[in-house]
């Protein structure tokens, strides 16, 4: 199959996710699913499409998860979607060395499964199995500074751990820069369109902190002067028929993310949780040695 098709193939296996992995290759394990890939392929294309749909890969030893065949493909890359992996990797060596592609069962652990002292934080991490590339450092200060206002502590470390991307592929937590310029705008717009709470700078305002693809907004309304106790707002369209939880921001996304009940449910029930990095940051290397 050519480029595209190949691609095609990844996305059909990777959703919905409901198809059984079997590998026909002869003597794999059931569990994933092995692609073969074309020597004329384009492997910067395939490789930057890849990042394209499905984010900023996990590399090195240090962050690659155990992945099947490791004892015969050496893995470079590998995307999380849903309860899955897609792996790009080689095997052999110079003039024997061939591209791998391969798309593999992926597990974390389910939110009943959490410890009982595991912070928001935490728990996020953990049921997207986040492995952190390098850290994310804000001046808090100057940021704080430009919106006239402290900023709750778990959004900061949320930030800090996670960097720029989107939980399920679908919710965006804004980074700082986008935190002041979203503000800013909210504010332009006056006061009539966000009753019964008024943008910032207005007493109880609302200072938004994430949105979707759906035109969702989440806001903290900003009660008191300790930004540890500002409650989350839901808005969709209209700001005045918001939802409030009283809970931090942190809280409320690990809730919404692995709770089917919950009382503004996800749009689509995903097998496992994800984060995929839009810090595009890695460059990538196709080259085969």
């Amino acid at each position: 199959m050519d480029d595209e098709q190949l691609l095609t193939a990844v996305a059909e296996i990777l959703w919905p996710d409901l198809r059984e992995l079997a590998c026909r290759e002869h003597g794999h394990a059931a569990g994933h699913v092995c692609l073969s890939v074309s020597h004329r392929a384009d492997l910067s294309s395939m490789l930057e499409t890849l990042s394209d749909r499905y984010g900023e890969p996990f590399a090195g030893a240090d962050r690659l998860p155990p992945l099947p065949l490791s004892g015969q493909v050496d893995w470079r890359y590998a995307w999380p979607f849903s309860n899955r992996w897609v792996a790009f990797g080689q095997t052999g060596r110079g003039g024997d060395a061939r591209p791998a592609l391969m798309v593999a069962l992926r597990s974390t652990p389910g939110s009943k499964e959490l410890p009982a002292e595991a912070s928001w934080l935490e728990r996020l991490v953990a049921v997207t199995g986040w492995a952190p590339g390098r850290e994310f450092k804000v001046d808090w200060a100057a940021v704080e500074s430009r919106l006239a206002t402290p900023l709750p502590s778990d959004y900061k470390a949320l930030v800090e751990t996670f960097g720029h991307g989107m939980f399920d592929g679908f919710h965006d937590v804004f980074m700082p820069d986008r935190l002041i310029k979203t503000t800013a705008l909210a504010a332009s717009l006056g006061q009539a369109r966000w009753e019964p709470h008024p943008p910032f700078p207005a007493p109880d305002r609302l200072v938004t902190w994430m949105g979707n693809e759906h035109e969702q907004l989440f806001h903290w309304i900003t009660e008191g002067p300790d930004p540890d106790r500002w409650p989350v707002y839901v808005t969709g369209d209209e700001p005045e028929a918001g939802k409030r939880f009283d809970c931090t921001a942190t809280e409320y996304l690990f809730r919404h993310l692995t709770d089917p009940q919950h009382l503004i449910p996800m749009p689509v029930d995903f097998r496992a949780h994800w984060f995929m990095d839009c810090s595009a940051n890695v460059e990538l290397d196709a080259t085969m040695q």
